[in-house]
């Protein structure tokens, strides 16, 4: 599985358009997060690639603060790189301490099928998301080793109105956008408990050396920190 570090922001010359910062607080708001004052959670979790399989425990409190009894490496790697990605999409944060803090400019009319591209100037990676129906419907960042887009396929509403990304696609490209790199397709369902909503599993499809791995996380028995 690839992985990336999120860039500096940096100083930019883009306008700020207030039509795409309102269409963007928007699909903030719409987006399901865990509750402010969330501590994080335990779960009992089984891992499997490629029908290698292993259970344990593991205990969320953010997305660096992961904790696993997995002994098996592969295992353990997967576990605390998917439950640190979840935490930090799904953990509470404000509009402005997100994508609000960028300046945001609409870059087409919207004719795209996945909606209208909206720019996140100064983020450091040439970030834009396409939206559309108050959701993003695509993601396009670029680093300095490979460029990626994640377009997502499905989603469903939680307890609260709020929506829950069900199914997406990785499309990762190698640098200057010179052919595909990888693909992974990910399925993705949660459990309410409380008022979060916890990951209760994750399915990840892809190639690796080759060969088409793959891999999921079950989680129960899901308690509250």
């Amino acid at each position: 599985m690839a992985t990336y570090t999120k860039a500096e922001d940096v100083a930019t010359a883009a306008e700020d358009d207030s039509e795409a910062r309102t269409a963007m607080r928007e699909v903030f708001s719409n987006t399901a997060r865990w509750p402010d004052g969330f501590k994080g959670f335990s779960a009992d979790i089984c891992v499997n690639i490629n029908g290698k399989e292993e259970k344990g425990s593991v205990t969320v409190k953010g997305p660096k603060e992961i904790e696993s009894s997995l002994e098996g490496e592969s295992h353990k790697e997967f576990a605390s790189e998917n439950l640190g990605s979840i935490a930090m999409h799904r953990g509470p944060r404000s509009f402005d301490e997100s994508d609000g803090k960028y300046k945001l400019s609409f870059g087409d009319d919207g004719s795209h099928p996945l909606g209208r591209i909206v720019n996140m100037g100064g983020d450091g990676m040439s970030s834009f998301y396409r939206i559309k129906d108050g959701r993003i419907r695509q993601i396009n960042r670029s680093t300095p080793r490979f460029s990626f887009s994640i377009n997502i396929e499905d989603s469903v509403k939680n307890a609260d109105g709020k929506f829950l990304t069900g199914k997406y696609t990785v499309f990762y490209l190698h640098p200057e956008k010179k052919g595909i790199k990888n693909v992974e397709s990910y399925t993705d369902a949660y459990t309410r408990v409380g008022e979060a909503d916890l990951p209760e599993q994750r399915r990840i499809i892809d190639m690796q050396d080759g060969e088409i791995v793959v891999s999921t996380m079950t989680l129960s028995a899901h308690k509250l920190l």
